[in-house]
């Protein structure tokens, strides 16, 4: 076989052979690289051949794997903790004065690469952590490029990496803060449960991540169940908890529109105080109660009762979303027919 060396020959129950095992003979092998190189095909179907065949000849469309998006938020349009702000402090800090640290200072001669910078956004839904993000880049004066994880991974072999790669180098292209909204979904952690084409995948994306000389922002609900090698390269974790009274005071402020018709008996300061929603469910609340006054006609104001109402319809979502609706569904014994349930 003279090109033996170019070919990976795998049995099912011994792995990866030289040339022969017990269960594959070396004419075996030699046979089927003589059919390959011949460029014969083998189909379990005839659904399985069109299938390949229609889609053989497709590019992948590369610009589909993100959103490159223009800020719509500042910094200040998000309410945070003293300690969140202060890791944003130092980020932007970093970012403003890279030139500084690694030329001037001597931190190229340390690292030896254009190091970008990594930061994690972990907390609750809700908390800010998009709109951070789209804050610091209009900071920057660079636009968002939003990662779309549907796309991003792909069936054919070797195609997630592409993109992944694809992903990196336009994010460069465009001078552009990339942003992975719920990380979790890719950089999940490694292991022996996984497909090893995911473990991969994620070996490709912590490379990618770490080489990348831009601004990379990831944003999680799960940040425990990512993988842990990201411990390293992240500079910079940024931890968004839920707000206390105060901060929510004022998130229900910047939310109520000063356009709103409100009632004279409505009280945002006794809401922030009763309920402890995030700024996400509060924007929902204040939703809710212009629909409830619509309800009643256009004239009317909004008033406190109905922000109550929908706090009190907000709280409740989360436990109806943790339900488990299956187990409460039951079967009357004169519903039942012969052969089922």
């Amino acid at each position: 076989m003279g090109e033996k060396d170019k070919w990976i020959v795998k049995c099912p129950k011994c792995g990866r052979i030289n040339q022969s095992c017990q269960h594959v003979s070396r004419q075996d092998v030699e046979r089927i690289v003589q059919l390959l190189k011949a460029g014969v095909e083998v189909y379990e179907s005839e659904e399985e051949m069109e299938h390949l065949e229609e889609h053989l000849h497709e590019r992948p469309d590369r610009g589909k794997l993100y959103a490159l998006v223009q800020p719509r938020f500042d910094l200040d349009d998000v309410v945070m903790s003293p300690k969140t702000k202060e890791a944003i402090d130092d980020a932007l800090v970093e970012i403003r004065h890279k030139g500084l640290i690694f030329q001037r200072w001597g931190m190229r001669k340390v690292i030896r690469k254009n190091k970008g910078l990594s930061l994690l956004f972990a907390g609750p839904p809700g908390t800010g952590k998009t709109m951070t993000a789209e804050g610091i880049a209009r900071v920057l004066q660079k636009p968002l490029m939003i990662v779309n994880y549907a796309q991003l991974e792909n069936m054919w072999v070797g195609e997630t990496e592409k993109n992944i790669e694809a992903v990196f180098q336009e994010a460069a292209k465009n001078g552009a803060v990339l942003f992975f909204d719920e990380a979790d979904a890719v950089f999940h952690r490694r292991g022996m449960t996984l497909a090893p084409w995911t473990n991969r995948d994620v070996n490709v994306l912590l490379n990618h991540l770490e080489n990348h000389a831009g601004v990379c922002i990831l944003a999680t609900n799960l940040a425990r169940v990512m993988d842990r090698a990201l411990d390293r390269r992240i500079d910079i974790a940024v931890e968004f908890e839920m707000p206390e009274a105060d901060a929510r005071k004022e998130i229900w402020r910047k939310l109520v529109p000063k356009e709103a018709p409100m009632g004279r008996d409505v009280d945002l300061d006794a809401l922030a105080k009763k309920y402890a929603l995030s700024g996400g469910s509060i924007l929902n609340v204040v939703r809710q109660a212009m629909r409830s006054s619509l309800k009643r006609g256009k004239r009317h104001r909004i008033t406190q009762d109905d922000f109550v109402k929908a706090a009190e319809r907000e709280m409740k979502k989360s436990d109806l979303m943790s339900r488990d609706h299956m187990s409460t569904w039951k079967v009357e014994p004169r519903q039942r027919l012969g052969g089922y349930a």
